[in-house]
């Protein structure tokens, strides 16, 4: 019972003749009295968390979201791909970044050796003046709480200089409101440009589709010209 009482010894004795200090001691003792005589056997060492193994279907799940935000005109490099998954299959499926970017080298999706097109063959098309034209656009931010929040980030730029006339965050997804709220801040600021530019999106410009959105025909109030890229 690793008890050196029993025999007429003292704790010190019963140490020494065992090889052991008496931190050892005690820490054995509370483990009997926890867990029994089956507290003198070392607990496993195998992780509590053993690693995931994953299979032939999760590299198949890995494709079809590379493939699907693809079509959707999204990043699908090995993080968005991750943060895809994990809003679908949950963490619990989710392979790691470094394991999705592996697969899809393996896969062949991707061009290790790929030829970098040297930034001195770009052109940078920007206007002249400040207040010809702005840029804005909305992009979606995940906040790292527990309810995974997304909120969505307005920027506006001015062209020529690149200065950020206004950038705003809010709760809802991309629309119009949040998007003239945004442009009136800016233009309450800093005045009118002459024109806006932006994407196609429901909250930006719809004439490329035979109407004009709500931003549109607030911008045209304005005196602001609207126009979108491809």
């Amino acid at each position: 019972d690793f008890d050196p009482v029993r025999d007429g010894k003292t704790v010190t004795q019963f140490c020494k003749e065992l090889g052991i200090s008496r931190q050892t001691y005690h820490n054995i003792k509370s483990r009997i009295a926890q867990k029994g005589r089956a507290g003198i056997v070392p607990d496993s060492t195998a992780p509590k968390n053993p690693i995931k193994k994953f299979d032939e279907a999760d590299k198949i799940a890995v494709v079809h979201a590379r493939q699907e935000l693809m079509e959707q005109g999204l990043d699908y490099g090995p993080w968005s791909i991750y943060y895809f998954l994990f809003d679908t299959v949950g963490p619990d499926s989710t392979p790691s970044r470094s394991t999705i970017a592996s697969w899809l080298h393996e896969l062949g999706f991707v061009d290790a050796n790929a030829r970098k097109r040297p930034r001195s063959s770009y052109k940078r098309f920007a206007r002249d003046l400040v207040g010809e034209l702005w840029q804005i656009d909305g992009l979606v931010y995940r906040l790292f709480d527990h309810a995974h929040t997304h909120v969505t980030i307005y920027q506006i730029i001015d062209d020529a200089s690149r200065f950020d006339v206004g950038t705003t965050a809010f709760a809802l997804p991309e629309n119009g409101t949040d998007a003239r709220a945004v442009l009136a801040a800016a233009f309450a600021a800093y005045g009118k440009p002459q024109e806006i530019l932006s994407d196609n999106g429901d909250a930006f410009a719809t004439y490329h589709r035979g109407f004009l959105s709500a931003t549109e025909t607030w911008l045209a109030s304005q005196g602001v010209l609207a126009i979108a890229g491809f």
